[in-house]
């Protein structure tokens, strides 16, 4: 019985051998597919989200940064808006002060021209300003802000940079009426520069010309002769800028003034020494 008995139990070992390869070996290829399962179920959920989760949170997000966008373009454009208008209310302050420099400027070019038109033969009285005008067809007049108080008196000539403007016909205070050249019932003797012909001249009624009303021993100037004052009908002084002779007729000629009635400013009242 002996021999039986060792061979039951070696048939016994040898089947638990190989019951323990085999069961090792399927362990292991348990656990390489287990391993294998689970990197596959991990990369298909991956895929998943990717393919599903992610367009549906862009979806759903869309909205919101739309939102966001709008709102961060709307700030922009109130900040935007609010700088334009900054901008806007500096450049009309700068067009008031470039305004106001060349207001000044002029009125110093003028003033320095005031200052270098006054003759070694006339006497300055006062320089004033014009205070309003009184334009009609048959009369060209102008105020200005400076009267009796200031030593002006009737009759006394106004100039300005270009030459002779009127004279004072009435005074009062602190004002004084001057009636200008252009005016069609002022009359001024003149002479020409270049031949010393004597004429009349009147204001034409169109405040542009000055047309003769008589000229001595009817001598025509020639055309762009200039005219000055002649000092014979002892109301202006002698040598007065006029005008220039624009255009000639057979019994009459025009003059074109030197001074720009439409633009007149500062003015001198003079007088003769």
């Amino acid at each position: 019985m002996a021999p039986k008995f060792q061979i039951k139990i070696f048939q016994l070992s040898r089947f638990i051998k190989n019951f323990t390869i085999i069961s090792v070996v399927t362990i292991s290829f348990l656990l390489v597919f287990f391993s294998k399962t689970d990197y596959y179920l991990v990369y298909g959920i991956k895929n998943i989200s990717s393919a599903v989760v992610v367009p549906v949170t862009r979806f759903i997000s869309a909205p919101v940064n739309a939102f966001s966008n709008f709102v961060d373009e709307y700030n922009e454009f109130r900040s935007l808006k609010f700088e334009n208008k900054i901008l806007q209310e500096e450049i009309i302050r700068l067009k008031k002060w470039q305004t106001l420099a060349i207001q000044n400027s002029r009125e110093n070019k003028v003033l320095k021209k005031l200052l270098n038109a006054t003759d070694n033969n006339l006497i300055l009285i006062k320089t004033a300003s014009l205070v309003n005008r009184n334009d009609t067809i048959y009369s060209k007049l102008i105020n200005l802000n400076a009267g009796y108080e200031d030593k002006i008196k009737k009759n006394m000539s106004v100039i300005n940079e270009r030459g002779l403007v009127g004279k004072v016909i009435d005074t009062t205070a602190k004002n004084s009426r001057v009636i200008l050249l252009t005016d069609p019932n002022l009359s001024i003797s003149v002479k020409s520069i270049s031949d010393g012909i004597f004429s009349l001249l009147t204001g034409n009624g169109d405040g542009k010309y000055l047309v003769s009303s008589f000229v001595k021993e009817n001598k025509m100037p020639r055309l762009g002769d200039i005219v000055v004052t002649s000092g014979t009908a002892q109301i202006f002084p002698v040598d007065l800028l006029v005008g220039k002779v624009a255009k000639v007729e057979k019994n009459r000629f025009f003059v074109l003034p030197f001074v720009d009635f439409e633009n007149i400013d500062y003015l001198q009242i003079v007088t003769s020494k």
